[in-house]
C-alpha cells in the first residue's frame, strides 16, 4: 500500500489542492476578514478588540505566507478591500 504524506499538496486536473495546514490558515484568514468587515463600523479604531482582530489578521496572513499560500491570502484581502469601497 502506498503511503501518502498528508502535508503535501495534491494536484488534480490542473486545479491546486491545499495541504490541511494551508486550508486551516486560509479558512482562518477568511473568517477573520469577515469578522473585521462586520465589526469595523461598530468598534472604534483604538478599541482593544479591534486592535486584537487586526493583529490576528496580520499574524494569520504571515502564517499563510510561510505555508506558501501568500498570493491566495493577498487575493482574499484584496477582495475584502474592494467590497468595502
Amino acid at each position: 500500500m502506498e503511503e501518502r504524506n498528508v502535508n503535501s499538496p495534491v494536484q488534480t486536473g490542473g486545479l491546486r489542492s491545499y495541504t490541511p495546514t494551508q486550508l486551516f490558515f486560509m479558512t482562518r484568514l477568511s473568517w477573520l476578514i469577515r469578522q473585521r468587515r462586520e465589526l469595523i463600523n461598530t468598534l472604534d479604531a483604538s478599541d482593544w478588540r479591534r486592535r486584537l482582530l487586526d493583529k490576528a489578521l496580520y499574524s494569520t496572513f504571515m502564517d499563510c505566507n510561510r505555508e506558501g499560500v501568500g498570493d491566495e491570502a493577498k487575493s482574499l484581502l484584496a477582495q475584502q478591500s474592494q467590497s468595502s469601497n
